[in-house]
C-alpha cells in the first residue's frame, strides 16, 4: 500500500505554500487567511525510488467554536494524522510558538508517527529570533525553508530523505503475469455491480445508496488462461462532498493507494448520466499515476444508438488528454462487453512493458524536431527509453527550459504515432543537455 505523508500545523504556517513547492505545481489554494485549505489535497511523490501520497492538510486551531467550519476543518487533519505513516510538521518561524503549536507536538508525540519539522518563512528578520525555541518542541534539527523563495529547499529534501528512509523502495508489481485491474469512478456508477458481472457472482457489495464501498477489495480472478487481480474501490467523491464525513475521506486515500498498485485503471463511468467534472479528474488521477486507462461506459443498455454518438463526441472534446485510452460501452446486468475489459488490460500491459530501441528512438527525434521546430535556442541532443510500466523517456535538448508544454505534448503524441503505446500513460521527462555523448545501443 502506498505510504502517506500529511503535511499538518495550526492555520496560516505556510502549509499549502510548502505542498505546492514540493509537488512543483499550484495546487493547493494559497492565500494569507487562515483556514483557506478546507479540504485535503492529495499528490503522488517519489523521492530515491520511494512512491508516496502527500496530503496537505486544513489547520489546527483548538479555539472552542462549535459546530464551526473550524471544528471540520481540525477533524480532517486529526484524520490525515491518524492515516498518515509520516508527518510533516509546519511552524511560522515568524511568530513565538504558541499553545496551538504545542497541542498539535503533543499530538503528533503520542501518534507514534515519523516527524518531520519545518520552519517556515525564513526569509522574514523575525525568524532569526524565533527559530531557537523550536528546538523545545522535542523533535529534534529542523528543515528552515521559504517555499515563496525557493530558500531552503535543498536542506528540505534532506530531511525529506531521511523521512522516507523506511519505506519500501517502488518495486515492479505483478512479476508473476498477473495483470491487476483498479475499478475507479464516481459513486453508484456501477463498479460493483460490473465486477459482479465479471465474476458471475455476488462477491461485491452492491446497493443503490451511493458509497456501499467504505474500502479497496482485491479479488483475484483468472480469464482465457490469464491471471488477473480486480480491485474495487469506494466512489470519489468531489472534495466539498467529502468535508463532514471522515469515513469517505478514508475511502479516497484507500482508492488512490490501490490505483498505485494497479497495471490498468479502469474510470468507470454512468452512461445514462452527462459527463461530470469529477468524472475528468479521476481520469486525471489514474494518468498522473502513469497507469493504463479503459474508460468503461456503464449502464449501456439504458441509451440509444444515436446517444452512444453524442457520448463519444463530448469524451473527445472533453478529455483531450486521454485520447488514447479505449472506450467501452457495457452492461452490468445483462453481462455485455465486460470481458471486453480483460482483453483490453491484457493488452495495456504489454504495451506499458515495450522497450524501444534507443537509435530507432533518436533518428525519430530527429525527424520530429525538424519537422516541427520548438522555437529559437532548443536543439534535441539525446533521447532513451529509461524504464518500463510506465514507459518512461528521458529527452536532452539545448534550451530544454525554454521548451512550451504545448511542444513536450505534440512530443509524447508523435512517439505514440510512431511506436504505439495504446491505452497507457507514458512519462517523458526533458532535460538540459550537458553534452551527453551520443551512443547508440
Amino acid at each position: 500500500m502506498l505510504p502517506v505523508v500529511a503535511i499538518v500545523g495550526k492555520p496560516n504556517t505556510g502549509k499549502s505554500t510548502l505542498f505546492n513547492r514540493m509537488i512543483g505545481k499550484k495546487k493547493s489554494i494559497t492565500f494569507d487567511e487562515a483556514g483557506t485549505t478546507r479540504d485535503r489535497v492529495f499528490e503522488n511523490m517519489e523521492l530515491s525510488g520511494k512512491k508516496f501520497l502527500l496530503v496537505d492538510t486544513g489547520g489546527l486551531d483548538f479555539s472552542s467554536s462549535a459546530d464551526s467550519i473550524d471544528n471540520d476543518i481540525k477533524r480532517q487533519s486529526l484524520v490525515a494524522i491518524e492515516e498518515a505513516d509520516a508527518i510533516i510538521f509546519v511552524i511560522d518561524s515568524t511568530r513565538p510558538l504558541s499553545a496551538d503549536d504545542e497541542e498539535v507536538a503533543n499530538i503528533l508525540r503520542k501518534s507514534g508517527k515519523k516527524v518531520m519539522l519545518v520552519a517556515t518563512k525564513i526569509d522574514n528578520t523575525k525568524s532569526e529570533e524565533y527559530l531557537p525555541s523550536i528546538y523545545s518542541l522535542g523533535f529534534g534539527d529542523f528543515a528552515r525553508v521559504s517555499a515563496i523563495h525557493k530558500r531552503g529547499l535543498d536542506e528540505l529534501w534532506e530531511h525529506m530523505e531521511i523521512l522516507v528512509k523506511g519505506f519500501e523502495k517502488n518495486v515492479q508489481n505483478n512479476l508473476d503475469g498477473t495483470t491487476s485491474i483498479c475499478f475507479v469512478g464516481r459513486p453508484n456508477v456501477g463498479k460493483s455491480s460490473l465486477m459482479n458481472s465479471l465474476f458471475g457472482e455476488d462477491k461485491v457489495i452492491v446497493s443503490d445508496v451511493s458509497g456501499t464501498t467504505r474500502d479497496s477489495v482485491y479479488m483475484p480472478f483468472e480469464y482465457d488462461d490469464k491471471k488477473f487481480t480486480l480491485i474495487d474501490t469506494a466512489g470519489i467523491r468531489k472534495r466539498g462532498k467529502l468535508r463532514f464525513s471522515r469515513i469517505e475521506k478514508y475511502s479516497v486515500i484507500r482508492s488512490l493507494q490501490a490505483l498505485e498498485e494497479a497495471d490498468v485503471g479502469v474510470l468507470t463511468m454512468d452512461c445514462s448520466d452527462p459527463l461530470a467534472k469529477q468524472d475528468l479528474r479521476v481520469a486525471q488521477y489514474i494518468l498522473e499515476a502513469k497507469k493504463g486507462l479503459i474508460i468503461v461506459l456503464n449502464k449501456a443498455d439504458l441509451v440509444k444508438p444515436e446517444e452512444k454518438n453524442q457520448i463519444m463526441h463530448n469524451l473527445q472534446v472533453k478529455m483531450p488528454f486521454a485520447h488514447f485510452a479505449p472506450v467501452v460501452f457495457t452492461s452490468a446486468l445483462s453481462g455485455k462487453n465486460t470481458k471486453k475489459i480483460f482483453e483490453l488490460a491484457a493488452e495495456i500491459k504489454k504495451e506499458r512493458s515495450k522497450k524501444v530501441n534507443t537509435r530507432e528512438l533518436n533518428y525519430f527525434m530527429e525527424t520530429v524536431f525538424q519537422d516541427h521546430y520548438p522555437g529559437a535556442g532548443v536543439r534535441f541532443k539525446f533521447a532513451e527509453q529509461v524504464d518500463v510500466n510506465p514507459p518512461t523517456f528521458l529527452l536532452f535538448a539545448k534550451g530544454a527550459d525554454d521548451m512550451h508544454f504545448s511542444y513536450v505534448r505534440y512530443i509524447e503524441n508523435k512517439i505514440r504515432e510512431k511506436f504505439g503505446f495504446d491505452g497507457t500513460a507514458i512519462e517523458l521527462k526533458i532535460r538540459e543537455s550537458r553534452q551527453k555523448k551520443k551512443t547508440n545501443k
